[in-house]
């Protein structure tokens, strides 16, 4: 049990042997999410290539920082990058997330760009300092609203505190806000457009307890 949530789960580091399983977690987990709906349109084409998607990603966390997942099958997955981490060329080529753009297409590549460039943008602006940075969080939809997420930062958030370090993170859907205030963080942007059909982002620090 991680005892400081109360939910009957042990987290523990992605292995390898879990990054295609973990990539197809995220694909359900991130399927309606607004971002992939105005990146890739289509439903079926979201199913087919969002989990190599997500398995390039996760594959870049685990080389540029920590991957935690549930032990087992991952049924929910964390990607933190560490305070000053680097997106190296030789982590982006190794993840194979270079090739994300040819794999789904110029015109879906520039959508995901649109709005997560603004929201780099806003990162750099807000957030100076060095900081715990969550790129993905995501738990199956069958597993959601059970504490899996909360379970899953832990391990980092406590660490953040330990060495006195804040933590960052953006989400583009708007239901997700509520959990992350929950966790302690504060919001900073609230809503901000940042893409073409309406998607927003929201973002949020966690200052050290």
């Amino acid at each position: 049990m991680c005892e400081d949530t109360g939910v009957s789960v042990e987290i523990v580091r992605l292995a390898d042997s879990q990054l295609a399983a973990a990539g197809e977690t995220f694909a359900r987990a991130f399927h309606d999410d607004p971002l992939m709906v105005y990146t890739i349109p289509d439903p079926a084409e979201r199913r087919r290539l969002l989990p190599d998607v997500y398995a390039r990603m996760i594959r870049f966390g685990a080389l540029a920082g920590e991957v935690h997942a549930t032990a087992g099958v991952p049924e929910g997955v964390a990607v933190w990058l560490p305070p000053n981490a680097k997106w190296s060329r030789e982590n982006i080529e190794a993840s194979g997330m270079h090739q994300i753009g040819a794999l789904i297409g110029d015109d879906a590549y520039q959508r995901y760009r649109e709005v997560v460039g603004r929201e780099w943008r806003a990162r750099e602006r807000d957030m100076p300092g060095s900081c715990w940075y969550l790129f993905l969080l995501g738990v199956d939809p069958s597993r959601q609203r059970r504490g899996l997420g909360a379970a899953l930062m832990l391990p980092v958030l406590k660490r953040a505190d330990t060495t006195h370090q804040a933590c960052y993170l953006e989400t583009e859907n708007q239901r997700n806000v509520a959990f992350y205030l929950k966790q302690g963080f504060d919001m900073i942007v609230n809503g901000e457009e940042a893409g073409a059909n309406g998607v927003r982002f929201w973002t949020f620090r966690r200052n050290p307890n």
